[in-house]
């Protein structure tokens, strides 16, 4: 057996040490796109997967790598509306129901505005798209851009569109209310066309219109097919070296349980589409501003459970309510939401936390400090 070089009177040299590793610097996101469903609760996602596909767990948002539960409680209601909801996402502030990016005072009578996401974004030269299957002056939509202490003042919303705090607002505009934006300009005497032209945006109701400008709002009263829509507003907003924000909602509301559950669908396939040609320098974040009171509650898995729910639903007396299938009692609910991420920052997304955190996780992922 061979001597140690101790036993032999040799000196012992000292092992090895490795040369410290620098941990990576955490690559930060060129571009962030959020996509909210709008009352796409856990069990609105899970009723909307199985009744499309007939498996568990079959939706691209449920293969997201990272995954937590948001908080969506507002600041006076343990259940949210849009409002406050959106809010919380894109300022990091709660604030009361029916208020858009806006913080009351302690006695409720005036209100401070915040400063959102898509204002950081454009004080900093990036690009920005708002995307809706909703009116484009609707709460969700307007709190990435708007201040106003009711949702409900449209006309005020259709106003600070196109009088942006910072930059020069939203670059590219799809959604519904057409007839509303109609309305509101007309009775400031000019109409939605020339205020929007005046504002550099090329107007129309034809989403072919975001290929052909960096600035357009497209402004309609009916369905549009969203992933060639959305396709076309990245693809634009990608010409911007600097990045650029993006904002897509699509209603789940599941009062029409047929219509919100396909939208879970529209949605899912829009982000599998958007996930696989927005590049790695992209955070991708869904989530949503609330659940809803919809349950599966039964089903066989050896029928197809769209069968199985069009017969609960063709029993006499079945209603939406009372179906044997999948039921739902129609109103928002305030359990916890999913918040599903991948790209540059989504390992920020994990555990249990209030929706106020996803404004500090894609603040974080663009490597901006949010301001005191």
């Amino acid at each position: 057996m061979a001597a140690s070089a101790a036993a032999m009177g040799g000196a012992v040299s000292a092992p090895a040490q490795e040369a410290p590793t620098k941990r990576p610097a955490a690559q930060r996101a060129r571009n962030v796109i959020v996509f909210l469903g709008d009352a796409g609760g856990v069990p609105t996602l899970n009723a909307g997967g199985i009744l499309a596909h007939d498996r568990p767990q079959s939706l691209f948002i449920q293969s997201m790598p990272y995954v937590g539960l948001s908080d969506t409680s507002s600041l006076n209601q343990w259940v949210t509306d849009s409002g406050a909801g959106m809010t919380a996402i894109m300022t990091g502030r709660k604030t009361n129901n029916s208020m858009v990016s806006v913080v009351p005072d302690a006695t409720g009578a005036t209100v401070t505005p915040l400063k959102t996401v898509l204002e950081y974004a454009e004080e900093r030269g990036l690009s920005t798209g708002v995307v809706t299957n909703m009116k484009i002056w609707d709460a969700t939509p307007a709190a990435t851009y708007a201040h106003v202490a009711s949702r409900k003042n449209k006309d005020e919303i259709f106003r600070q569109m196109l009088a942006p705090r910072f930059g020069n607002g939203v670059d590219i505009l799809i959604g519904k209310g057409r007839a509303d934006a109609l309305a509101s300009f007309g009775a400031r005497q000019t109409t939605a066309e020339q205020a929007f032209t005046a504002a550099g945006y090329r107007f129309g109701e034809d989403p072919a219109l975001i290929a052909q400008a960096g600035r357009a709002a497209v402004l309609r009263d009916a369905d549009f097919e969203p992933i060639p829509a959305v396709e076309a507003t990245v693809r634009q907003l990608s010409r911007n070296p600097k990045g650029y924000f993006l904002m897509v909602e699509w209603d789940m509301h599941t009062n029409d349980p047929q219509k919100g559950l396909r939208h879970v669908v529209e949605m899912d396939d829009m982000i599998r589409r958007i996930s696989a040609i927005a590049g790695k320098d992209t955070l991708i974040l869904f989530t949503a501003d609330h659940s809803f009171g919809l349950r599966l509650n039964g089903g066989k898995r050896a029928t197809p459970l769209a069968e199985q729910f069009a017969a609960a639903a063709a029993k006499p007396g079945a209603t939406v309510g009372a179906n044997d299938v999948i039921g739902v009692e129609d109103g928002h609910t305030g359990e916890e939401v999913i918040a599903a991420a991948s790209g540059p920052g989504a390992e920020q997304v994990h555990g249990f936390f209030p929706n106020t955190r996803l404004f500090q996780v894609i603040l974080a992922a663009f490597g901006w400090s949010p301001e005191r």
